[in-house]
């Protein structure tokens, strides 16, 4: 989900970062709303008695109506030894007119604010199969959703079009649908059948199956075999007309697509404003999602489609296979369709989970930009970036009551921005995109279907890089705050000096971020180049033998990490005579090298040396007690490594990267 609050026809019309204002928070979201869904929440486990296999939303709906009528059959199996009621959560608006267990009306129905309970006529006893339909009909009510309303109704201002939408995200499917909201439930296949004006088209999930005529009405027959969670069942009813195109990914059959069909207002669609300024970006979604079956896997519901209904709000919602949108933007597209591998396709656990919906979301944003839109990746990620810096702490764990507060959940800074950087960060520690893009292909195969936390994406992470990823997530996902990075550097002869001390915004709860930091070397006969180096105490040196003549340096040129950075400035009376740690200078010769290489201390030195290759797996490992030693590389790949020299207490005093020719 993306909301921005800038207005909808002049973002229409921008096509920059700078431009463009993301936001997600601003919620409408009153108290009254926030103490039903508290209230909601604790009753939940009422009905986890039983399993949700299937759902079928039989409705009467309009254009210009938040009126609801009809009825919601659902097929489900007892979890427990003994089930003698069954409950379910349908906001008191609305009336209940009947219920029905295995085709008995059931007398004995009774209601406490949302919850509805239905004692049965005899218990069911576990794993039975069971169909319940709930007859009713009212009038939705308004806020509460992280957009707007559960179930809206209102009047596009730029193209005159009445349209009626629903968004339950995060816990109000139950304004206008009688439903179980637990994430942990996914339904396994739903049908949603809306009747509603001839004039009107009506958009859901899954495949349109049928359209049937019924008196001067028809009915819209969606219907999905997918495992779906309750908040991402949908409706979109108005005068749409439909553009639809086909994408063809790989791994699909030759003969095969994938159909993206867009439900658009019939008084945009041939509108020449529509058409120049939205209709490019609704088209871009064939290569993004083409692009995204080859990072993410294939789009995990090609047998069903991709679409889009058009909504009188401000941003999109990953409804599964069919998102709703304000209007077309070129990331915002990216957003939602990232959304339907995280969030759809594996969702989160728990709303305190929302890393694994938002976070990547705003991670496909940025791997959009990189391979699609080069020119905006950097802006994009400095965006995000400055965002997050633009306080000094925060962080992207959350529990408690905060899991009932949209605000929380959807903080556009923390969740989206923070979400999205970290990710990338993530990345540059594993520094393996072959890795690391097989991590994510696995993740989805993994959990698709279902559910997960980010404690099980951070164990499947570590599991396939081999990297422990503890201290990463227990600075920056758990943590709060960023660091600043006071550089300096030198060049003298061959040899290149830098000195970075850390400091961060927040000592208090993150005192150190350890990970690798990328540095640009500006030269002068030579080609400039980038070098990575570790930074796991507060003041780190470096010192290392360069061609040409080093001008300049830049600190995190590709933002790997949220950072803020001094200088770097030039010391001409910056050398490595002795670290932090008291120890003499140090010199690894040759570099670049062929088979041997030695390391050279002014004074005897006791400790131990550490060779690790690019994926950050060890090599080498020796203890020092002389002025000088041998490393062999001899049975090494050629390519960069790292040497890293420490104390015999494990303080890290000295770092290098070595290039095997």
């Amino acid at each position: 989900m993306k909301h921005l609050i800038t207005s909808l026809l002049l973002l229409a019309s921008l096509h920059t970062w700078s431009q463009r204002q993301y936001c997600s928070q601003h919620k409408i979201h009153t108290q009254a709303a926030s103490k039903q869904q508290q209230s909601n929440a604790a009753a939940l486990w009422k009905t986890d008695h039983y399993d949700m296999k299937f759902v079928h939303l039989n409705l009467n709906c309009e254009r210009n109506t938040r009126y609801i009528s009809g009825n919601v059959k659902s097929i489900n199996k007892v979890t427990i030894a003994s089930m003698d009621t069954f409950f379910c959560l349908l906001h008191q608006n609305h009336t209940v007119d009947s219920v029905y267990i295995n085709g008995v009306k059931i007398l004995s129905v009774s209601r406490k604010d949302s919850l509805i309970r239905v004692k049965l006529p005899s218990p069911l006893l576990q794993n039975a199969s069971f169909t319940a339909i709930v007859y009713y009909k009212g009038t939705a009510p308004t806020g509460g959703a992280a957009i707007g309303s559960g179930y809206s109704t209102g009047t596009s201002g730029s193209w005159g079009n009445q349209v009626t939408w629903s968004l339950s995200e995060s816990q109000v499917a139950y304004h206008w649908w009688p439903c179980k909201q637990n994430l942990l439930d996914k339904i396994d296949s739903s049908w949603v059948f809306i009747t509603t004006d001839s004039l009107n088209l009506a958009g859901s999930n899954g495949k349109l199956s049928n359209v049937v005529i019924v008196g001067n009405k028809k009915r819209f027959e969606w219907k999905s075999r997918i495992p779906i969670a309750y908040y991402l069942i949908s409706v979109a009813i108005a005068k749409y007309k439909q553009l639809n195109f086909y994408a063809k990914p790989n791994f699909l059959p030759l003969s095969d697509s994938i159909l993206i069909q867009n439900f658009i207002y019939d008084g945009a669609i041939n509108n020449t404003n529509w058409i120049n300024n939205q209709r490019p970006s609704l088209l871009a979604i064939k290569p993004q999602l083409e692009f995204l079956s080859g990072l993410y896997g294939l789009y995990p519901f090609y047998k069903e489609k991709y679409g889009n209904c058009m909504a009188p709000f401000s941003g999109g919602m990953e409804h599964q296979t069919m998102t709703s949108q304000g209007f077309f933007d070129y990331y915002i597209n990216a957003h939602e369709l990232g959304h339907q591998w995280w969030g759809d396709n594996v969702t989160c656990k728990s709303w305190g989970d929302i890393f694994i919906n938002e976070g990547f979301a705003s991670y496909t944003e940025h791997l959009v930009a990189q391979y699609l839109d080069p020119p905006n990746f950097l802006p994009n990620l400095n965006g995000a970036h400055n965002s997050v810096m633009s306080q000094f702490g925060g962080s992207c764990y959350f529990t408690g009551n905060d899991t009932t507060n949209d605000a929380r959940i959807f903080s556009s800074r923390l969740t989206y921005d923070k979400g999205g950087a970290i990710l990338h960060s993530m990345r540059w520690v594993v520094n393996n995109d072959s890795i690391w893009f097989n991590t994510l292909r696995s993740f989805q195969q993994l959990y698709k279907g279902g559910v997960a936390s980010v404690i099980d994406f951070k164990n499947h992470l570590q599991t396939q890089s081999g990297i422990n990823f503890t201290p990463f997530f227990n600075q920056w996902y758990y943590g709060e705050g960023y660091p600043t990075y006071n550089v300096t550097w030198n060049f003298s002869g061959n040899t290149f000096y830098l000195k970075s001390s850390q400091t961060t915004s927040m000592p208090g709860v993150t005192p150190l971020y350890t990970h690798p930091m990328q540095y640009k070397l500006l030269r002068t006969g030579a080609p400039d180049t980038l070098i990575r180096v570790p930074h796991n105490v507060a003041i780190e040196n470096y010192t290392m033998n360069v061609s040409g003549t080093v001008i300049g340096v830049q600190v995190d040129p590709n933002n790997w990490v949220i950072n803020k950075a001094i200088g770097p400035t030039k010391d001409v009376n910056l050398s490595i005579t002795e670290n932090e740690q008291g120890v003499k200078a140090i010199t690894i010769l040759p570099n670049p090298l062929v088979d041997l290489a030695t390391i050279y201390f002014t004074d005897l030195f006791l400790g131990q040396v550490e060779v690790f290759d690019s994926n950050g797996k060890r090599c080498i490992k020796k203890t020092i007690e002389a002025n000088q030693m041998e490393l062999d590389f001899k049975n090494l790949a050629t390519g960069a490594y790292l040497v890293n020299v420490s104390t015999l207490d494990g303080k890290l005093v000295y770092s290098q990267k070595m290039v095997k020719r």
